[in-house]
């Protein structure tokens, strides 16, 4: 697949300073004498540059490979040739890990900085870190591979060549931290880079037009269908040169690679169409987390009965709501159980009761400490069973999730696509597991719909998909990741040394003696 680019077409705006030979950056000409234009003395009979040098001497799309001693892939070549335009505004949306940063946005600013005497190039992202982790440390490789460092300061988020330009680096977090930049220098200057643009609020946008800049490059994998990001490739598509860049334009992402994350997400998840593929996500329709063609699939053609490990699932509920059971025996849903009580000791008792019956022991059990479920945990842990507690809006282990339910959810939903595991028939808990919409957020990461937007609909909380999601992806074995325990409870390793540190240095004095002493 190709990037995908609109037809726009632009014209050169600028006269650039053509560019000293690296071993001279760092010590341009005097400006009290300024090096004299024009044909060189001699070169009477000597042939003009073709149109092809000239743009390789000093246009921005031949600028890696110039200066910087990188070879572009041809996506990435077509955007800063883009970009290379005074007045150009270029809109990419790009697979994870594509390059979009190391390449594309630390190639233009530095061909910015050294371009444009006493311009400014300012850098924001959706998340600081972009700028510190990602964009800086590209910016420092390519100034040492440039000149050494020579002519050029640089710090944390920041930048500065000797000819006087600068480029700065902000978090995006505060729309006015965007404003009140203007074009510079003689050439009247000013590029704004936004990078991981789907996560910026639209007024660091609205910031960014009211400075007016002469380059605007925003950049992003692409999240959820709204915003100005979005617009840009819909609403406003005209005002913009605009690319795709799917994982298959970027030989460095094996398809190995690919081929795995399609496996372990689904090929129409919308983390695939995004991280692959470089589709934004539409929740607007009626997608939900598991289809019913999927689950029929699982039930019409369950899987070969699998011994593994046993893990317990209990969803705590109170009033209305149903307290539910569930029981993986390997790749099987042996039991599920379900009841009302609003007595709370009485919900204890049974559970003790259930535990006691299947020759349950701690280790395997799980349950909802949310709401209600964490009072209900600590009784199980004053009766004897101090289970797994599973915060369903905790940090999921995968970060590509909006929280822990999330990613329980959807990793289990894919197991059950996959055919491997096998479902008890139950028609409610069929009717839950088909029902529950996907949501995204702004930054592309994966959610639920709420139980209260759930309600708005006439659908009862999904109590018994709770807990039967819950139970295939806690533990071990299918479709699961093995559960953390917390840190109070787990050493780490720096304990770990100091425990064997201790005990070497005991074994060692005779009895009697500190070891400290």
């Amino acid at each position: 697949m190709k990037a995908k680019k609109s037809g726009k077409t632009h014209h050169h705006g600028d006269t650039t300073t053509p560019l000293p030979p690296v071993g001279a950056i760092a010590a341009p000409p005097s400006k009290s004498a300024p090096t004299k234009r024009g044909r060189p003395k001699g070169s009477k009979n000597k042939p003009k540059p073709t149109k092809d040098a000239v743009s390789k001497e000093y246009d921005l799309q031949w600028f890696p490979e110039r200066w910087m001693g990188e070879s572009p892939y041809p996506w990435q070549f077509n955007v800063l040739e883009a970009l290379n335009y005074k007045e150009s505004r270029v809109a990419l949306k790009a697979a994870n890990g594509s390059g979009k940063t190391s390449m594309v946005a630390a190639s233009a600013v530095l061909w910015h900085v050294v371009n444009f005497p006493d311009s400014l190039c300012v850098c924001t992202a959706g998340v600081f870190r972009q700028i510190e982790a990602a964009l800086w440390p590209s910016i420092k490789r390519g100034v040492q591979t440039m000149t050494g460092g020579e002519g050029f300061e640089v710090t944390q988020s920041g930048l500065r060549f000797v000819n006087g330009a600068r480029a700065i680096g902000f978090s995006a977090s505060d729309p006015h931290k965007a404003e009140g930049w203007h074009r510079q220098g003689p050439t009247d200057n000013l590029m704004f880079i936004v990078d991981e643009a789907k996560a910026c609020e639209d007024g660091i946008f609205h910031a960014m037009e009211r400075c007016q800049p002469s380059r605007i490059l925003i950049m992003s994998s692409p999240g959820a269908a709204a915003g100005y990001f979005y617009e840009a490739f819909t609403k406003h598509r005209e005002r913009w040169d605009t690319f795709t860049v799917t994982a298959f334009d970027c030989p460095h992402l094996t398809k190995d690679w690919i081929d795995e994350q399609i496996s372990t997400y689904g090929e129409k998840s919308p983390l695939i169409r995004s991280m692959i593929y470089g589709e934004f996500v539409d929740d607007s329709e009626d997608g939900v987390v598991l289809g019913l063609r999927e689950l029929e699939g699982c039930l019409q053609e369950p899987p070969e009965r699998k011994d593994g490990m046993r893990v317990a699932f209990v969803d705590f509920a109170a009033g209305g709501d149903e307290t539910v059971f569930c029981l993986r025996e390997g790749n099987e849903i042996t039991q599920l159980e379900t009841w009302k009580e609003r007595d709370t000791n009485r919900t204890i008792g049974r559970l003790i009761n259930l535990f006691d019956r299947h020759g349950l022991v701690a280790d395997e059990i799980y349950g909802d400490e949310g709401g209600l479920g964490l009072p209900m945990c600590d009784a199980l842990a004053e009766s004897g069973f101090s289970i797994h507690r599973v915060n369903f809006g905790g940090k999921p282990f995968d970060g590509r999730y909006q929280n822990r339910g999330s990613e329980m959810w959807h990793t289990a939903a894919r197991t059950i696509a996959n055919k491997e595991v096998r479902l008890i028939d139950d028609q409610k808990l069929q009717q839950q597991l088909v029902t529950r919409r996907v949501e995204v957020s702004r930054t592309g990461k994966l959610g639920l719909e709420a139980k209260d937007k759930m309600k708005s609909r006439g659908l009862a909380s999904p109590d018994r998909a709770d807990a039967v999601l819950g139970a295939i992806a806690c533990g071990g074995g299918v479709g699961g990741s093995w559960e953390r325990y917390s840190s109070f409870s787990k050493p780490s390793l720096s304990e770990l040394m100091e425990d064997a540190q201790l005990l070497a240095e005991e074994s060692s004095l005779p009895s009697g003696m500190d070891a400290g002493g």
